[in-house]
């Protein structure tokens, strides 16, 4: 796997028991959005350390949270070693969605400019509340949060790496 092609999709928080199960927190509300990742190799790395394969052979979700178990990862001990790694995989593995729908990795980083062309920020992070999501646009020390509603957002543009604001009165102050 070349890393330049790898999607963060959550990261492994504590071991969950004792034989090597492992608590996974996903950056994604929806894990309707995540491949099935049973049987297949991921990445795994911690920081900026050099990362390493491994096989998921069990994926399940509780009713409070997704556990996974590591092939080879069979007890408390190594579980432990996992602690804080990221799940990474890749982008071609997720399937491609409908026009004017985006993966939250489409969206973050892009460049935010008002209908007139003022650069607002970039989208640093999304915040999902059930009915839509908010960008969370950041511009040095400023922060602003944009709905994404098609009365807010004029256009995304993965190509230009932009999104384009019909800004009105209100939605910058």
């Amino acid at each position: 796997m070349q890393p330049e092609s790898l999607i963060a999709i959550g990261r492994l928080t504590k071991p969950h028991g004792l034989r090597g199960v492992l608590v996974f927190l996903p950056y994604v509300y929806d894990l309707e959005l995540l491949p099935d990742l049973r049987q297949r190799h991921v990445f795994l790395q911690h920081g900026l350390a050099s990362g390493h394969t491994h096989t998921i052979i069990e994926w399940r979700v509780t009713h409070k949270c997704v556990l996974i178990r590591l092939q080879g990862c069979q007890d408390l001990t190594t579980a432990e070693t996992f602690r804080e790694y990221e799940v990474l995989i890749p982008r071609s593995w997720f399937p491609s969605l409908p026009t004017g729908e985006y993966y939250w990795f489409e969206i973050e980083g892009l460049a935010v400019y008002s209908n007139d062309g003022h650069y607002l920020g970039t989208v640093v992070e999304i915040i999902y509340t059930g009915s839509n999501d908010v960008y969370v646009v950041c511009n040095g020390s400023q922060e602003m949060l944009i709905p994404a509603l098609r009365d807010v957002v004029h256009t995304i543009d993965l190509e230009q790496g932009e999104i384009r604001l019909f800004t009105t009165a209100g939605l910058l102050d």
